[in-house]
């Protein structure tokens, strides 16, 4: 499910009370998402009590509430557990035949390390795809 398009600069959290996405100021971003982000439905990740979250490549920015099939190919490993996979969208012309992380453009990890680095340190660490599915796999379980 993706929250924040590529581009945004606002965060979009669903309000399931009123059934509608509410939108405010992310709270740490400097610049514009460098992708989609959004969470994996029918996961938890009990590092922050809340879905697991993925950042997903695609050609263009998803807008929010946008449903879309993903393959995870890498791991975003955060110093706080909170780690985000990092997916491409399936059916997407640029991305959906990339099934390993080291087959993601390399300016595309820069940009995603970029931005996490602009407020967070230590940076965080990129895992493969292996260490990607068997987060979503745990997550699946939990």
């Amino acid at each position: 499910m993706i929250e924040d398009p590529a581009g945004s600069v606002v965060r979009h959290v669903y309000d399931r009370a009123s059934r509608t996405w509410r939108t405010f100021p992310h709270p740490h971003a400097r610049r514009p998402w460098p992708a989609n982000y959004g969470y994996l439905v029918g996961t938890y990740n009990p590092s922050d009590d809340d879905k697991l979250d993925v950042i997903v490549l695609a050609s263009v920015p998803l807008p929010t509430g946008t449903r879309v099939t993903v393959r995870p190919v890498g791991l975003l490993r955060r110093a706080s557990g909170d780690d985000k996979i990092v997916a491409v969208r399936c059916d997407d012309p640029r991305y959906g035949s990339v099934r390993r992380l080291a087959e993601v453009p390399t300016d595309d990890l820069a940009r995603i390390l970029d931005w996490f680095a602009d407020w967070e340190q230590p940076l965080p660490e990129l895992a493969d795809e292996e260490a990607a599915w068997a987060t979503v796999e745990a997550a699946r379980h939990s």
